[in-house]
Order: structure tokens, then C-alpha cells, then sequence
């Protein structure tokens, strides 16, 4: 088709469709599971870092002096922070590809640098530059997946975070391994406790480094991607998109073949305008229902930004004050229940998966549903009193909470114009780990024995519950495809 007199967004709306439609005609087929396994590296790699910090911060503590370790986390936040904006911006700027392709190699380097740290603020730094190359790397995975998605198995995204679940089990079987056999004693100090009897979080970084460089190398050299076709469409790259879709239903064995000139021509001065002003942030508010949904997404990645690490961080120090005997204590004990607790919550998204597919519930009200069952179990872990009971509600507090993760995060790029959708997860995410900087503050100066915070916490499971409710698009019913 030649240059028809329509407008540019009617014109970006058929080309849209029409890469749905050959999506569709694809099928799920080979290309998509290598997908959906070299996303999972994302959500593998994201909690190897969230959970790394809090494995080696209690033993780098014992080497290096150290008067706020807990501020190790307003670096790793800030990087986050900052990697979320950047990557998700890129993404639309520049394509899905490079910047999915770039960020575990980067992962990978400064998490194994991370182990060469000679001090502290020189660990605090890597660890920013370890969070600034991971901060956008769930959002790239979940925009690259859902674009080459058929409809009909868009619940893969949602089960997708059983990888999550699953990096924090390695990530806390290797800490186990390691850090138990090669720490100085938990009564070391600095002045007791020399680099060559505490290296353990060192061998940690290394082999958590070493795991990420793996992966990417997978990404990169073995499974390798194709460009977004919807990307490529929405930026007026035809010939790309035609070529992309034609290999992957090529690697799919799908006769189905697309040609340049099916797409309507759109002005190209017009879409470079708007892919070089702000209207990538603005796009993501353009209408009262569509402004209504980055509204309520963004406050949704902010509660939990909040209530999950601040929950975390004050429960122990809760229980501990109300007189909880929460066992010995030891470095063995620690571990194996978290390893345990992680192991349980592998299966959280799993759940997830299968309540989306039931049509009285959808993504909004199984999100609903993991918020304040999240919440009934936060509410009653404060009056936990015994190491059983301890492990108990930790695996459930897992379970549910991985669950609602599970769902936000594949519902968020599913509801994000496509042009604009980087940037809108990326923007997502970047709410998420700026309300999350609040937690290292309010455990360092906050007072852990206080009540108000656990209730807090809980009160926001309750609130994230009404406000998915109040979430104006469900994505199984929402047959159109954002293209503005």
C-alpha cells in the first residue's frame, strides 16, 4: 500500500493491528519459548542482586568500618532508580534488542567487580553501577515478550516469575555454601576480622558474576532475538519489521509471510518528532481512562516499592522486642529458611498464572486477591512467637507476595501504549525503586521495636487490593492495540 490520506495515528493503528494479526498467525512456536527463557534470566538476575546485598552486607560489616551498613541499599536503589528511567527511555529510542542484550553483560561485570571491593564506599559505588545496568532489565524482558506474545498465551508473562522465585533460591543456596564456610565469626570486628578469613561474600559476587556472564552469553551468542516487529512499526521501520517477523516464523516452521508494502507509509518527519520530545511520557497519559491506568499502575509500583522491603526489614527486629523466639540465630538457621521460604515462593506466579485464565477474576482481581491475602498473613506474622511458626509465615508471605508480583509486572507492559511501552515500565519500575530508597532510611533511624510500621506495611496490601480494583483495563478483554 502507498501513502494513504489518513492521519499518523490511524495510520500507526492499522500498521499495529496488522503486526498483531501476523503475530497471531505465527503462533506460539519455537521462538517464543526461547523467549520466555532468556526473559526468565531477567527476573533470575533482578533477585539475584535484591537479595545478594542483603547476604553480604552482615559480612562485609565484619571486615570493613562500617556506621551504616543498611546505606549499602540507598546505592543499589539509586541505581536501580536510575537504570529503570534510562533502560525503559532507550528501549523506545533505540529498540528493545541492544538495550536487553546490553544489560546482564553489564550486570555481569560489575557484580564480579563488586568482589574486588577494597572498602566500603568503593562496594557502595559498584553496587549502584551493579543496579544501574539491572534496573531496567525486567522492564526490557517483559516489553520484548509481550510484544511477540499471541494473545492467547499472554499468561506465560505472568508465569514467568517463577524465575523470579527461583534466583532467590540460588541466590541463597550459593550464599549458603559459601558464606557459611568462609566468614570471619558473627562477634568479629573490624579490627578481628582480616580480608583473607572473610571471603566468602567475595566468592559470592564472583560466582553470582560469573552465573549473570553466562546468561548473557546465552542471550547474546545462543538464543538470539530479533528486533521488536512492533517497534520497529511503531517507528515507521517497515523493511526491518517484515524481515523480523519473516525469520520468526521462519524458526516457528510457519508458512505465514508479510511483505513492506502491506504497511500503510506514515511521515516520517512526524515520527521522529515524536520520538524525540517527551511524548513518550506524555503518550502514557493521553485520555482520562488511559491517564486513570498509568496513574494507578505508578501509585501500584510505589506501595509495594514501600511495603516490601520496609515489611522485611522490621519484622525481625518487631518480633525480636515482643519477646518471639525466632531460634539460634546462626548463619546455618538464616539460610536454610531462606532458601526454604524462597523454594515456596517459586510457586506464588504459578498460582497467579492459572487464577488470571479464570474469567470471573482476570489480572485486577487476582491482583486483589495476593494483596490482601498478603495482607491477612503480614497482619498475623507480628504475632508469631516460635522458629516454626517463623518459617511458616515467611513461605506464605512469599508465596503471595512473589504471586501479586507476578501479576503487576506482566500486567503493566500489557496495558502501555506500544510505542511509549519502555518508557512506561521503565517509569513503572523506577516509582517502585524511589519509594523502595525509603526502607534503608527508616531501618536506620527509625525505631525497629514500634508497631507502626508493620501496620503501615499491611494497610498498603489493603490499598494496592481497592486500587487494582479500580484499574480501568482489563488486558483479556482489551482487543486494542495502544499505538499513540
Amino acid at each position: 500500500m502507498g501513502e494513504v490520506d489518513i492521519s499518523y495515528h490511524d495510520q500507526q493503528k492499522y500498521n499495529l493491528l496488522l503486526t498483531n494479526d501476523a503475530i497471531e498467525k505465527i503462533g506460539m512456536g519455537k521462538y517464543q519459548w526461547q523467549m520466555c527463557f532468556t526473559c526468565g534470566f531477567g527476573f533470575i538476575v533482578d533477585q539475584i542482586l535484591l537479595i545478594s546485598i542483603a547476604l553480604v552486607m552482615p559480612q562485609a560489616s565484619k571486615e570493613f568500618v562500617v556506621d551504616y551498613p543498611k546505606m549499602a541499599s540507598v546505592a543499589q536503589y539509586t541505581g536501580l532508580l536510575l537504570g529503570a528511567i534510562f533502560t525503559g527511555l532507550f528501549a523506545d529510542l533505540f529498540g528493545r534488542s541492544l538495550v536487553w542484550q546490553v544489560s546482564i553483560f553489564g550486570v555481569a561485570i560489575w557484580t564480579t567487580i563488586c568482589a574486588a571491593a577494597p572498602n566500603f564506599p568503593a562496594l557502595a559505588v559498584f553496587i549502584g553501577l551493579m543496579g544501574f545496568f539491572a534496573g531496567g532489565n525486567l522492564a526490557i524482558d517483559l516489553t520484548l515478550f509481550n510484544e511477540i506474545l499471541p494473545r492467547g498465551k499472554s499468561w506465560l508473562m505472568t508465569l514467568l516469575a517463577v524465575m523470579w522465585g527461583l534466583g532467590n533460591a540460588v541466590e541463597a543456596l550459593i550464599g549458603w555454601l559459601l558464606i557459611t564456610n568462609y566468614s570471619c565469626p558473627s562477634t568479629a570486628t573490624p579490627s578481628t576480622c582480616s580480608r583473607s578469613e572473610n571471603m566468602g561474600w567475595r566468592y559470592l559476587y564472583i560466582t553470582s558474576g560469573l552465573l549473570c556472564l553466562v546468561m548473557a552469553a546465552i542471550r547474546v551468542f545462543v538464543l538470539k532475538i530479533e528486533e521488536s516487529p512492533k517497534w520497529l512499526v511503531a517507528n515507521g521501520k517497515f523493511e526491518a519489521a517484515t524481515i523480523s517477523i519473516n525469520r520468526i516464523a521462519l524458526l516457528n516452521r510457519s508458512d505465514f509471510v508479510i511483505f513492506a508494502n502491506q504497511f500503510q507509509s506514515i511521515n516520517v518527519v512526524e515520527s521522529k518528532k515524536l520520538s524525540w520530545n517527551f511524548s513518550h511520557v506524555k503518550g502514557l497519559f493521553k485520555g482520562k481512562e488511559r491517564f486513570r491506568s498509568t496513574v494507578g499502575i505508578f501509585f501500584l509500583w510505589m506501595c509495594i516499592g514501600v511495603a516490601y522491603p520496609v515489611y522485611t526489614v522490621f519484622l525481625a527486629y518487631y518480633l525480636q522486642a515482643h519477646g518471639a523466639n525466632l531460634g539460634d540465630g546462626s548463619t546455618y538457621q538464616t539460610y536454610r529458611d531462606l532458601v526454604i521460604s524462597s523454594v515456596v515462593g517459586i510457586f506464588g506466579p504459578a498460582l497467579a498464572a492459572w487464577l488470571i485464565e479464570i474469567n470471573v477474576l482476570g489480572r485486577r482481581r487476582s491482583m486483589a486477591i495476593m494483596a490482601l491475602v498478603t495482607a491477612a498473613f503480614a497482619g498475623a506474622f507480628t504475632s508469631v512467637k516460635s522458629e516454626s511458626q517463623n518459617l511458616v509465615f515467611s513461605c506464605m508471605i512469599n508465596f503471595w507476595q512473589n504471586g501479586f508480583y507476578s501479576i503487576l509486572y506482566a500486567y503493566t507492559p500489557e496495558v502501555m501504549p506500544t510505542a511509549h511501552r519502555g518508557t512506561g515500565c521503565g517509569l513503572a519500575m523506577a516509582m517502585g525503586r524511589a519509594a523502595s530508597l525509603s526502607a534503608p532510611f527508616i531501618a536506620t533511624f527509625g525505631d525497629a521495636s514500634s508497631s507502626v510500621p508493620i501496620w503501615v506495611c499491611m494497610a498498603l496490601y489493603v490499598v494496592m487490593a481497592v486500587v487494582a480494583l479500580l484499574l480501568p483495563y482489563e488486558p483479556k478483554y482489551f482487543g486494542q492495540e495502544w499505538s499513540e
